[in-house]
């Protein structure tokens, strides 16, 4: 594969992207943002998540099927996900076994050793382990790796704005963490963990990287107006 493709974060300046522009490209999305669809004719190519078994142990976690279920449910979406989302989906998606109902549009990602550690532990990780994705930092940084590894160049980031603060929406809508505030980490490792697994992609991608977001507090790549890439 070849051409570039467009990496989608959840931050506030999504909220006030034209993301319509968007509907033709090679798009990845992540974690809530089918809550942005009602906005928009853009639909994601790729949808990444990268939660592990720790996820299923909440008694919140019925909402994260919705978003899952949608991503599955679009034949024209390819889903990277951890197989644990296999076992526990059948339950909310009336016993499929989604592994055949879209060969090939599924691949199913195990978390690393990495998975877990924050920025600020010495066995943080300092670059990549391709082929298996190194799923410290965040679904973005795992859905950079996917796109590399599929051979896209250059890669642009949208909706990534950080800036995560304690008690405070941090989303491209105030739906987003509903449900979800009890398993929500500390807003100093959301940012910092968030930066460092930006920095250790662009250390580690074959293809530039830029940060194409409407404003926001990622300063590890380039900055382009995002409007100019479709003049």
């Amino acid at each position: 594969m070849s051409g570039r493709a467009f990496i989608l974060g959840n931050g506030p300046s999504l909220a006030h992207t034209n993301l319509d522009l968007l509907e033709d490209e090679v798009t990845f999305g992540t974690n809530r943002i089918s809550l942005i669809y009602p906005h928009t004719k853009m639909r994601v190519k790729h949808y990444v998540r990268k939660e592990g078994m720790e996820l299923f142990n909440k008694p919140e976690t019925s909402l994260w099927a919705d978003d899952a279920l949608y991503h599955l449910n679009d034949p024209n979406c390819h889903t990277w996900m951890n197989p644990w989302f296999r076992v526990r989906l059948s339950e909310f998606g009336e016993g499929k076994d989604w592994h055949n109902e879209k060969p090939g549009m599924i691949t199913w990602i195990g978390a690393c050793a990495h998975y877990l550690m924050h920025y600020d532990m010495d066995s943080c990780p300092v670059s990549w382990h391709l082929p298996n994705f190194c799923s410290f930092g965040s679904s973005v940084t795992v859905a950079i790796q996917i796109a590399a590894s599929l051979g896209y160049s250059p890669i642009y980031l949208v909706g990534c704005d950080l800036g995560y603060q304690d008690g405070k929406p941090s989303h491209f809508t105030s739906d987003y963490e509903k449900g979800y505030e009890k398993m929500l980490q500390p807003a100093r490792y959301a940012n910092m963990d968030a930066i460092m697994g930006h920095i250790i992609a662009k250390r580690s991608s074959p293809a530039p990287i830029y940060n194409a977001t409407k404003g926001g507090a990622l300063e590890a790549y380039e900055r382009v107006e995002y409007e100019s890439l479709f003049t």
